[in-house]
């Protein structure tokens, strides 16, 4: 673990902020992009109009990616032998903080705008809190705008860095807050003299005056107000945090590390790494460019459609009696011409015949950038070398699913990073002890992992926990579980199991075929293997009981064991007289009574019925 003192931070911080200037000068001008706005010094004669494919992609990737059922994972504690405790950890982590984990917004959707805003910048951070707020006490997390977050310089990316700046904005009502809060806990973290001294020497000019700090702003961004700190997170175990106000350089918290594994409570969702640029690079980046030729080209087309509609007239000649005012176009307008000649200069040159084809082949260019698969119709539209035909659309969208599986893994790791982070602070600063409230199924669970639940008046287990938190600490792990991407190999399940139904359909001799080599399709498996996929309700099929479907099949007139209709002779079911097989067998494939009770013993023995026929027939043969 590294120690740093206070000024050796306080000049780290500017060199990463100098640092951080030059990776990230482009900022604004994707915000820009990602917000479909207008370029700056548009010339007046065009609309204010854009394409807009850039930033609906931007959206339209979380979608996506991020579901309830894609963030699903388990925590294990690795220094504890008893398996309640991590069971515990995972209830407590589905049933109370998942759920309160609401600083800024839902859980979900901060990831879904996580995820946006990763493709938009190249990367962004995510910062792991202990909150207290309201009845709730434990673990949040938030996701911090880039241009606040700053890595350790001459570093690669955030698990390079031993030390990680947050720059903070506080209004003065807020920092007064945490003063009177740092009173009322008598807390020895805060510096309360100095903060105070902050709070009375605030000045909203001087502290927009200092630019130490400045974010990169548009023109037309709000700009921030406030008071400036900075948080320094420092790797390790037991590493001291600091809390600095920027424009006096006075330390006004100092606190520890409060994740026992010695991570800091920071962790980057990237897009793209090149390990260069720290912060990663983002789609935006890429297609930035293409995007602005496209919106240029959109632009000169709804200009040259204004056109048009209403070209220029050009007028020569006498102009005494002319009104020149007159010469509009609208709805039953009077020309007063007078002897004047007057012309419609239209517009008809190679350039503007070929602007669609030109639009055509930048939006091409861009949604080969973007990881959203060519979504044109028609025949003169999009990637003239995209197939439209079925096996075109399935290699199109193979391609989307690499996109996406590797952004998926980009979101599983920071994920879990996040996580394990949120689960460590949670247990190892709760205190005292909670009560929790379980499900029959989770009580279950515990007491298989070794938990004694006290008995009710009801004579039966209760469903509550008390939760002693010192009894509960340990570090966790937290990994993503395999079955989050069984919505995946389920749907490649389906597809195959269609395609099978479809070889069924196409080929009528497919049964007599398997029956050649001793194999039989069960039609009935292959159906509900396909109805179990396609829907979760688990009431639509239904077992029943072997007897019962031997009734029900006898009174449809199908053989529920070989789908064989029942006025054919099923040898593989005995009666209570033999006789009656025998002469069933012998009805039905010409043969005589000793090769009948072959046949019949053949069944019993298990041999698949058409070895036994044809064994049958061979051994007829041989004897004449």
């Amino acid at each position: 673990m590294i120690e740093y003192t206070d000024q050796e931070l306080q000049d780290l911080h500017k060199q990463a902020r100098r640092d951080a200037d030059v990776w990230r000068k482009d900022y604004p001008e994707f915000e820009r992009l990602a917000d479909n706005g207008i370029i700056d010094g548009l010339d007046e004669a065009l609309p204010e109009v854009n394409d807009g494919s850039l930033a609906a992609a931007l959206f339209k990737l979380p979608k996506r990616l991020i579901s309830s059922k894609t963030l699903s994972g388990r925590a294990t504690a690795q220094d504890r032998d008893e398996p309640w405790v991590s069971e515990v950890a995972n209830i407590e982590w589905e049933k109370k903080i998942i759920p309160n984990a609401n600083s800024q917004s839902t859980f979900h959707r901060k990831w879904k705008d996580a995820v946006r805003k990763s493709a938009q910048y190249g990367s962004v951070p995510i910062i792991t809190l202990f909150v207290k707020r309201g009845k709730y006490r434990g673990a949040d997390f938030i996701v911090a705008h880039p241009q606040d977050v700053l890595l350790e310089p001459n570093k690669v990316s955030d698990l390079d860095s031993d030390v990680v700046f947050w720059e903070v904005l506080y209004s003065k009502p807020q920092v007064k807050q945490m003063l009177e809060d740092a009173k009322g806990e008598n807390s020895s973290e805060w510096d309360k003299k100095c903060l105070a001294e902050i709070v009375d020497s605030y000045s909203e000019t001087d502290e927009l005056n200092d630019t130490s700090t400045s974010r990169l702003n548009s023109e037309n961004e709000v700009k921030q107000q406030g008071m400036k700190f900075c948080v320094s997170f420092v790797r390790g175990i037991g590493s001291e945090f600091t809390m600095r106000h920027v424009k006096s350089g006075k330390t006004v918290r100092r606190w520890k590390n409060p994740d026992p594994t010695g991570d800091i409570p920071v962790h980057y969702l990237y897009c793209y790494q090149d390990f260069k640029n720290p912060y990663g690079i983002g789609i935006v980046k890429l297609a930035g460019g293409t995007q602005n030729v496209l919106d240029y080209m959109r632009q000169a087309d709804v200009f040259a459609t204004q056109l048009g509609f209403r070209p220029p007239v050009s007028v020569s000649g006498d102009l005494d009696n002319t009104d020149l005012d007159s010469i509009v176009y609208e709805q039953d307008a009077q020309w007063i011409i007078g002897n004047a000649n007057i012309r419609r200069e239209e517009i008809s040159n190679q350039i503007y015949s070929q602007l669609p084809t030109r639009i055509s082949m930048y939006k091409t260019s861009l949604n080969q950038l973007l990881p959203i698969g060519d979504t044109s119709i028609g025949s003169d539209a999009g990637d003239p070398q995209y197939s439209k035909t079925h096996a075109g659309v399935k290699f199109q969208e193979s391609s989307l699913s690499i996109d996406d599986e590797d952004y998926k893994d980009n979101i599983y790791q920071t994920y879990e990073l996040v996580a394990k982070s949120m689960l460590n602070t949670h247990f190892a600063n709760m205190e005292g002890s909670d009560l929790l409230k379980l499900s029959d199924d989770e009580r279950e669970i515990l007491s298989k992992a070794g938990v004694e639940f006290p008995i009710g008046a009801n004579g039966t287990p209760t469903n509550e926990l008390e939760e002693s938190w010192d009894n509960l600490r340990a570090t966790f792990d937290f990994k993503i579980e395999p079955e989050a991407t069984k919505e995946s190999d389920n749907a490649k399940r389906l597809e195959a199991l269609l395609k099978v139904v479809e070889l069924k359909s196409a080929d009528p001799m497919l049964e007599q075929t398997l029956l050649a080599s001793n194999k039989r399709l069960n039609t009935g498996e292959l159906m509900a293997e396909i109805i179990a996929l396609t829907t979760d309700n688990d009431k639509i099929l239904e077992d029943i009981a072997p007897d019962e479907a031997t009734e029900m099949g006898m009174e449809s007139g199908i053989n529920p064991r070989n789908m064989t209709e029942v006025n054919e002779p099923d040898v593989t079911q005995t009666t209570e007289d033999p006789a009656e097989d025998t002469q069933a067998v012998m009805q039905q494939y010409g043969v005589d009574e000793l090769t009948a009770e072959a046949v019949i013993e053949g069944i019993k023995q298990g041999v698949p019925l058409p070895e036994v026929i044809e064994g049958a027939k061979r051994s007829m043969e041989r004897n004449g």
